[in-house]
């Protein structure tokens, strides 16, 4: 009977050691190892012009740049698996596409848009997602993006909707015009 008692124990203690480590496994993301990569892209770089036509003060203005992206690798994001990266950055070498700037006596204050992401215009849409999920998406103009910065550092960084940044700055954005994506291919 002790025999039994202590095979049965010593059973129960490798089963709750095994558990333990296969929830560690899983939780770790180490079993990403052995998930399978997603395929290359052809295409790898691309450049995508835009426009932005807004309004300030009544003074119509126009924002040109283009969009470079660029494929960076394979990522593993742990349990969600492995992904294709992308890069982006503003082929004017602007950080982000800041629409105003306006300083008063102690701050400086910045309202920004965005260009869209990367895997949209490299036609990616790796996460489920659609053409037509991204656009609604990038089209989206109830919000602008808002920095406050104090000597060149960021304090305070969030959305603000556009009636707000109309009341404000009496700014408001007339039209934007975007690239198309790519038609790409992954082998």
């Amino acid at each position: 009977m002790k025999k039994t008692i202590t095979a049965l124990s010593i059973i129960c203690i490798l089963v709750i050691v095994i558990i333990a480590l296969l929830y560690l496994f899983v939780l770790s993301g180490a079993f990403s190892i052995l998930m399978s990569k997603p395929p290359e892209p052809q295409i790898t770089y691309g450049e995508f012009p835009f426009s932005i036509t807004y309004e300030v003060n009544g003074e119509i203005r126009v924002y040109e740049d283009s969009l470079i992206c660029e494929y960076a690798g394979i990522e593993s994001r742990g349990a969600a698996g492995k992904y294709r990266i992308w890069t982006s950055k503003l082929k004017s070498g602007n950080v982000n596409i800041c629409l105003l700037k306006v300083a008063d006596s102690e701050l400086t204050y910045e309202i920004s848009t965005s260009a869209g992401l990367p895997e949209y215009y490299m036609g990616d849409f790796q996460y489920g997602q659609d053409r037509y999920d991204y656009e609604s998406v990038m089209h989206d103009e109830r919000y602008l993006g808002y920095r406050e910065l104090k000597n060149d550092e960021v304090i305070n960084s969030y959305s603000i909707e556009k009636e707000k940044v109309f009341e404000k700055f009496k700014l408001r954005i007339i039209e934007r015009k975007y690239s198309q994506p790519i038609e790409n291919k992954f082998e």
